[in-house]
């Protein structure tokens, strides 16, 4: 997200609002963010936590403690905001058992271990597999010796098959604003993956008719499901589960999501 956000300081609030006005909306990941927190039975540390929308399913399932890690302080602003709003998170929060730190995926350093550490929709957001490598061994890093990676990506069956010319994506109205949102899309097709160029126009119209115009660009690589597991071999973890989808469904080229398990290879009995 801080790509997304980058060149762009004096709307990254209302960026981040309008990623929250998008993001919230999906659900269908809690209850598997939920179950693997309580398998683990620790802490988590969730690499690129935007706003947070995962820190309710981590603390319901259990979590210990939660570290929410992100490149945006607009977004982490809007955690903080989240956390305010809700009973339960602030009161963990007060606990110290939630903490924010503003900082990049590929570099983070913390002298605790986690039962849990979750790359969720964030690869997807480095520039290509160097990267991504180091991101996957700072989350390794992480992990206490019985814990868990989940990398979560767009799977084959969810990704653009083409160029798309600037179209609107959808209109809502938020807090009386009128808000319509387009994109364009360029695609190129590579060894280790899809890159997309993205670009959006988002429009707020206010009650008086004043249009305030947010323009962002960024890149998008989405690893393939090979590149994904030489990726975590050279990263020093070994993939234990795949899944197609947050409902446990095999993966295949037809999947909305791709869903890595992993372990680091030295905690995998008989390595190391």
């Amino acid at each position: 997200m801080a790509d997304i956000l980058a060149g762009h300081a004096a709307d990254e609030a209302a960026l981040a609002e309008i990623y929250d006005l998008e993001h919230d909306e999906v659900v269908e990941d809690l209850d598997f963010y939920r179950e693997w927190t309580r398998r683990g039975d620790g802490d988590v540390a969730d690499l690129g936590c935007g706003s947070g929308r995962l820190f309710g399913a981590f603390l319901t399932g259990g979590a210990r403690g939660i570290l929410g890690v992100d490149g945006s302080p607009a977004l982490l602003a809007r955690a903080a905001g989240r956390i305010a709003d809700d009973p339960a998170l602030r009161s963990a929060f007060d606990e110290g058992r939630i903490q924010l730190e503003v900082g990049d995926v590929r570099e983070v350093a913390r002298p605790e271990r986690y039962a849990l550490v979750v790359l969720a929709g964030v690869l997807s957001h480095l520039d290509g597999p160097d990267d991504a490598r180091r991101a996957l061994e700072a989350a390794g890093r992480l992990l206490a010796d019985d814990g868990v990676l989940i990398v979560d990506v767009v799977g084959p069956g969810g990704l653009p098959t083409e160029d798309l010319p600037l179209s609107v994506d959808w209109e809502r109205t938020v807090d009386g604003r009128r808000v319509v949102r387009s994109s364009r899309i360029d695609l190129t097709e590579s060894a280790d993956g899809l890159r997309v160029a993205y670009e959006t126009l988002t429009d707020l119209a206010e009650p008086d008719g004043t249009i305030a115009r947010l323009p962002a660009r960024f890149g998008l690589w989405y690893p393939s499901p090979s590149s994904l597991i030489t990726l975590a071999t050279e990263a020093d973890l070994e993939i234990e589960a795949t899944y197609g989808s947050h409902d446990l469904d095999p993966l295949d080229e037809n999947s909305e999501r791709c869903i890595a398990v992993m372990r680091r290879a030295t905690a995998i009995p008989g390595r190391g």
